[in-house]
């Protein structure tokens, strides 16, 4: 028995009635489904429908892809004694078709990417749609991640690290950063989806606009792994991608949280603690992990926290956890935060967000 993150019934009686709203939906993974759900929100919230000359791109990330019906199409393939399949086994696998699908949904017919740069994928989705944007390629972009590896064989993958909880009775059987830890591991593996309209404003224009948030500044590292899967302990590559992303900044104003990555990996975790005691020394933001709640949804986690980090903007919060940790974060106002990501094979990014009053 493995603990997981599923998305909350409420969250699937949404996509339920998206599916049956759009009957071409047929036979798709249930990541493309979230991806397109989430876009198709994003994208009506905006008022994008109502100026389709401008040229709108598509970049939604997923590390797993369609695996869930990967999986399937495979076991019926195993059944078939290895000689047949489904016509539609390839189109619907393939990792490009997630970003595809949210365009054809969409009417969109500008750029159409997809990333999988594993569990930061979501914020790289995002970042990549901002350089188009700067390039003057496109005019905006629907971007984020999506993921739906609820499935036994991806669960195994996770178990064979050796990082999956086993605090199964515990009611909180993932806890970054908890003192509870004491050299434990309580990866618990999630799935969701979160897409957002990014498009470039002039900064004398925004109070005009009203958007969600500003998105700064973004930095990127990477460093050769010593192990597949992890990372340096110091946490040098979380620690260079954080400050690239402050040097980058275009306001004076201090980061006021950080949402970290931190999936409740012992090592992981202390490395980003490192990195952000490295970057911060003395003047530590408020931290957070939103995987206690949800867990790791793998290309989608950074995506959530950057709609976490908004929400956070918006009522000038800082969530909390429901546990003791080895800090204690400060009432200050929430007017910029910091969303990390880092992922298997070496890589970190972080992006900064801010309230559209700082600027």
């Amino acid at each position: 028995i493995y603990p997981v993150g599923a998305i909350s019934n409420i969250a699937e009686e949404y996509l339920h009635k998206y599916f049956i709203e759009n009957p071409k939906l047929k036979n798709i993974d249930k990541t493309a489904l979230m991806a397109a759900a989430a876009a198709s929100k994003a994208f009506f919230e905006a008022g994008w429908n109502e100026s389709p000359e401008k040229i709108t791109g598509v970049n939604i990330g997923s590390s797993r892809g369609s695996t869930t019906l990967y999986e399937k199409l495979h076991k019926e393939f195993l059944y078939n004694n290895n000689k047949k399949t489904s016509v539609y086994t390839s189109p619907l696998t393939t990792l490009g078709y997630i970003s595809n699908h949210v365009a054809a949904s969409l009417s969109i017919v500008g750029p159409v990417i997809n990333t999988s740069v594993t569990c930061s994928t979501g914020i790289q989705a995002i970042c990549n749609a901002i350089a188009w944007i700067k390039s003057g390629m496109a005019n905006r972009f629907i971007a984020g991640g999506s993921e739906a590896p609820l499935t036994d064989f991806t669960i195994a993958q996770v178990d064979a690290l050796g990082i999956y909880t086993k605090n199964i009775e515990s009611k909180y059987p993932c806890s970054p950063l908890s003192l509870a830890e004491n050299g434990t591991n309580t990866f618990v593996l999630g799935e969701g989806a979160a897409a957002f309209a990014i498009e470039k404003i002039n900064i004398n224009e925004l109070r005009n606009y009203k958007p969600l948030g500003v998105i700064e500044s973004v930095g990127f590292s990477f460093e050769r792994p010593l192990t597949l899967t992890g990372i340096s302990e110091d946490g040098s590559l979380i620690a260079a991608s954080m400050k690239m992303a402050l040097d980058n900044m275009i306001t004076d104003n201090d980061v006021d949280l950080i949402l970290m990555h931190s999936p409740g990996t012992y090592k992981g975790d202390l490395a980003e603690i490192s990195a952000i005691k490295t970057i911060f020394r003395n003047e530590q933001p408020n931290l957070f992990s939103n995987k206690w709640k949800i867990g790791h949804a793998y290309s989608a986690s950074p995506a959530l926290n950057l709609e976490l980090g908004l929400l956070c903007l918006q009522n000038d919060y800082t969530p909390y956890f429901p546990y003791k940790t080895s800090f204690q974060n400060q009432k200050k106002n929430i007017r910029k935060v910091m969303i990390n990501a880092t992922g298997f094979g070496g890589n970190a990014t972080s992006i900064i967000v801010s309230h559209p009053d700082v600027f």
